[in-house]
C-alpha cells in the first residue's frame, strides 16, 4: 500500500533530561537510563541526514548509559571541511 517504501527510524529515548549533551548515544537492549534531550535530537538529524545511518527501519531505544555507542562524528572531516 501507500508508504510501505518510506525510510522510517522510531527512536525510543530513556528518560530525558536537560544536561548539557554528552555527544554519545547508546543503543540499548533492555530499559535505557537518562539522555540529554540535545542528544536526542542530534540522534534524530543522523536519522534524517546520515545516508548510512544504522537504524533505519528500526525502533532503537537510546540512552547516555550502557548499550552500544553510537557517536556522531564532529570533526572538520567528517562535515567535509579541509584541514589546516
Amino acid at each position: 500500500g501507500p508508504g510501505k517504501d518510506l525510510e522510517f527510524c522510531i527512536v525510543r529515548p530513556g528518560g530525558l533530561n536537560v544536561e548539557p549533551p554528552t555527544g554519545v548515544v547508546n543503543v540499548i537492549e533492555g530499559q535505557a537510563g537518562s539522555i540529554p534531550r540535545a542528544d536526542v535530537a542530534d540522534f534524530c538529524l543522523g536519522a534524517v541526514l546520515d545516508a548510512d545511518f544504522p537504524y533505519i527501519g528500526k525502533a532503537p531505544c537510546i540512552s547516555s548509559l550502557g548499550g552500544t555507542s553510537w557517536t556522531k562524528d564532529r570533526s572538520a572531516a567528517a562535515r567535509g571541511a579541509m584541514a589546516d
